[in-house]
This record gives structure tokens, sequence and C-alpha cells, in this order.
């Protein structure tokens, strides 16, 4: 009777046994063994975001995502109960460099060792969360905490300020604290903007072959390219008076050898200088009381066109080395009117210069400057808008901010307010395709914090 007992026992006690150490391998161990390394010391550019979070017992937990997916780095594996798509079977888990990473199969197999720009950038300080943002447009920002914001620009003296933020220095970035992060985010009044544009834009040094971020440094009052090490490789003094126009710089190349050079504006002139900081022949290009300015590459054929509005109603159609574009015939606008903001759409086969006015009216302009068509759209003039392109110049829409600092979006044809229209305050907006799909996700600013929008303008982050 003993012996019949003890059988039936035995598979009761071997399952039991075999759950047992099933249980121990997913929650018991701590680690695989050894050092557990950061993986955002390994992990590529192919993450948009990263994130990082301490938990209150000390231990890290990493999240790399972009839309639509994302994985997991935990040091402990009973950190694993927390996540419920596991415990539904959709996730699976993976030793790691004495961690484990957490993922869909899928994405698990996105994972590759290949540090890059992201890896180099990425910070960690006291604070308890940190992400890193890859913008997709040259440009990246760090989050550290719950109300500070660490603003990728090169700083050398004295940070700027940003109002509702109290500025610190962090190594060579600024660190902007949030004041009173409700009230200022939250306030439905018309918003302050005070936004810096520090960073001008990128163009590439052809001579050492890295990138040089071009960079208005207000407090020597000089437009300066900066290097890989944060050296000053070029720097062109202004007058106290003058800053560049639109907090913009364009790269130009402008005898199509590969050779690259910087276009940025003042009030008074039309700059473009070289990898060695020269001007270059024919400029700068004097022009007395300067509204917009923008550069223009329409078929991509190093054929540079250097458009430039002044407060006179003109606008000006430059080429090459500062000569008039021929055949260039724009009306002159008439009582006061005057050009802030130039962008270039192409819908089809067709191209639309936007000239957005002084009076909020907006003119598409054909590229020999005559009107190609009219729209009724009232833009507030003093941000850029963004363009979304659509399959007809009457579909496309144009994003803007509104007197009041709330988000609006206006179609060409009929300026009925849809999309965005509404949806978020912003004192920036741009369209930018963010995971590389293809697609522009809409992207606003608000006293420097990012909001990213998908197509059908649902927030993703």
């Amino acid at each position: 009777m003993f012996e019949l007992r003890s059988m039936k026992v035995l598979p009761i006690f071997s399952v039991l046994l075999a759950a047992l150490a099933a249980w121990f391998y997913v929650f018991g161990s701590a680690t695989e063994g050894g050092d557990i390394e950061p993986p955002t010391s390994y992990a590529s550019d192919s993450w948009s975001l990263w994130e990082r979070w301490e938990r209150d017992n000390g231990e890290l937990f990493y999240k790399f995502s972009n839309p639509g997916s994302e994985l997991f780095h935990i040091e402990n594996k009973s950190t694993i109960s927390s996540f419920k798509w596991y415990r539904s079977g959709e996730m699976e888990i993976k030793p790691y460099r004495g961690g484990y990473l957490v993922g869909t199969s899928s994405v698990l197999d996105m994972w590759v060792d290949q540090p890059e720009k992201m890896s180099e950038k990425w910070t960690v300080s006291s604070e308890k969360y940190h992400a890193l943002k890859n913008l997709r447009n040259g440009g990246f920002k760090l989050t550290s905490g719950n109300n500070k914001i660490i603003v990728w620009i090169k700083n050398f003296t004295e940070p700027a300020h940003i109002k509702g933020f109290t500025p610190s220095l962090l190594e060579d970035r600024i660190v902007y604290t949030r004041i009173e992060v409700e009230e200022v985010v939250e306030a439905s009044v018309p918003v302050t903007r005070a936004v810096v544009h520090d960073v001008l834009g990128v163009t590439r040094n052809h001579l050492s072959g890295n990138d040089m971020d071009v960079v208005w440094n207000a407090d020597s009052h000089a437009v300066q390219a900066m290097g890989a090490d944060s050296q000053v490789i070029w720097s062109v003094m202004l007058d106290n008076d003058l800053k560049p126009i639109g907090g913009r710089s364009f790269e130009v190349d402008l005898y199509g050898n590969n050779k690259y050079q910087t276009s940025f504006a003042v009030s008074d002139a039309i700059y473009v200088i070289d990898v060695r900081g020269n001007n270059v022949l024919g400029f700068p290009y004097k022009k007395n009381g300067i509204t917009s300015f923008a550069v223009f590459d329409y078929d991509h054929n190093d054929k540079f066109r250097f458009l430039v509005g002044t407060s006179d109603g003109h606008l000006y159609n430059l080429r090459g080395e500062g000569n008039r574009t021929p055949g260039w015939d724009f009306t002159v606008l008439r009582n006061g009117v005057s050009i802030q903001q130039l962008d270039h759409i192409r819908v089809g086969q067709r191209d639309y210069l936007y000239a957005g006015c002084s009076d909020g009216t907006v003119r598409l302009l054909k590229r020999n400057g005559q009107l190609r068509g009219s729209t009724p759209v009232m833009i507030y003039p003093m941000f850029a808008p963004a363009i979304r392109l659509s399959s007809t110049i009457e579909n496309t829409s144009v994003l803007f901010v509104d007197e009041e600092g709330w988000l609006q979006e206006c179609t060409f044809s009929d300026a009925q307010y849809v999309g965005m229209s509404g949806l978020v305050q912003a004192d920036q907006v741009s369209l930018i395709d963010m995971d590389g799909d293809g697609v522009e996700e809409v992207v606003t600013e608000l006293l420097g914090v990012t909001s990213v929008f998908n197509s059908r303008n649902e927030r993703i982050n």
C-alpha cells in the first residue's frame, strides 16, 4: 500500500518540481551572471526614444522605442512580472550583458550592438528619469527628471533665459528647470513665446568629413560653426542690433563640387561663408530692411536660389554669387505689407513659393515670382508655419500658431479649420518623419517641451 501511494505521489512531485524550476528560472535568479552593463552603451540609433528609470530600490529600467515598437531592459527577472504583455504570453525575455531584454520576438530581433550618435549624447545625472529623443532632423533632446529639460545646444558662457525656466549648465549643455510646471504648461491663456534659436542649422565640413553645428552665440554676438570637438571653426561677428533672421542657416554647394558653404541673413545683409570662414565672392549681399530669407534648390541639382523679402514689399531672387535671377517678375506689395515667411512646396508637378505676409495674407507664387494661386487662409505671421502636403494644392493644409498660442490647421482652398486645430498650444511647429516610414509627424514645441502627433493627429509621445 505504501509503495502504491509513493507511485501516485511521485508524478505529482515531479510536476511541482518542474514548475518550481520554471518559476525560479523566470523569477528566482536576479541576473544571468556577471556585471550588468548599461544597454545605452551599445544601443543603435534605430531607436528614436531612449528612456531610463531608477526604481526606489535602486534598480534601473530602460525602454527603447519607436512608434509602434518598444523594447525593455531590466536588471532582475522578477521585474518582468510588471509587464502585462508578458503575462499574456506576447513578450519574450532574452539574457543580455548581465541583465535582460524584454519584447516581442520581432522587436528582440531588431536589437543590434551598434552605438552611434545617441550613445555618445546619452548623459545620466542624479535624476531618477532620463529620456533622449532623436528628432530625426539633426537634433537631439534629453529630458532629465520631471521638470528639467536638457537642450542639446552648445553653450560657451552663460545660458540664455526662457520664461518659466531657471537655466543652469551641465557640462557643455544647458539645463532648464521648469518653474510651476502645471501653470506654465496647462494654462489656456496666451503663452509667452520665448524660444531659444541658438542652433541655426548643420553644414557639412568637406575638409574634415564631419558636420558642423551652425549656432547663434548671443553672448559673443556672432554666428559660429562648431566642430565635433566643440572647437570654433569660424565665427562671423555681427553688430549689436543684428541677429540671424528666422533663426535658420542653410547649407549650400554653390559651385556643385561637394564643397559646402553656410548661408544666413540679418536685417541688412545676406551671408555665404565657406568652411574656412571666408565670404564667398559676391557676398555679403547688402540690402536694408530684410524681413525674410530662404534658400531653395527646387530640383536638387545645386541650382540654389536666395529669396530675400524686404520691408518695402519687395521680394528679390538671387543666384550664384549674389547676381539677380533673370526672368524674376514679382509684383511689389503695397501699403506697408512685407513678406515674413518663405517656403517652397511641390504638389504633383507644380512648384509653389509660399509667401506669408505681415498682414496675415498668403501668396502662392510661381518660380518666376508671378502669382500662381490665391487662398483665403490668414496666418499669424510671427512664427514659421508648416505645410502638410496633399494630392492637390486645394487640400494641402498649413499648420500655424495663432495669436493666442494655439496650433491651428487650415486648408488652402477654403481656410476651414481641420486636423490639428485647437489640440495643443505651441510656439513652434514642424513636420518631420520621425520614424523613417515616409510619413511626416507633426512636431510641436511649447517652452522647449516637444510633442509628436501621427498622421491621424494622435499624440504618440
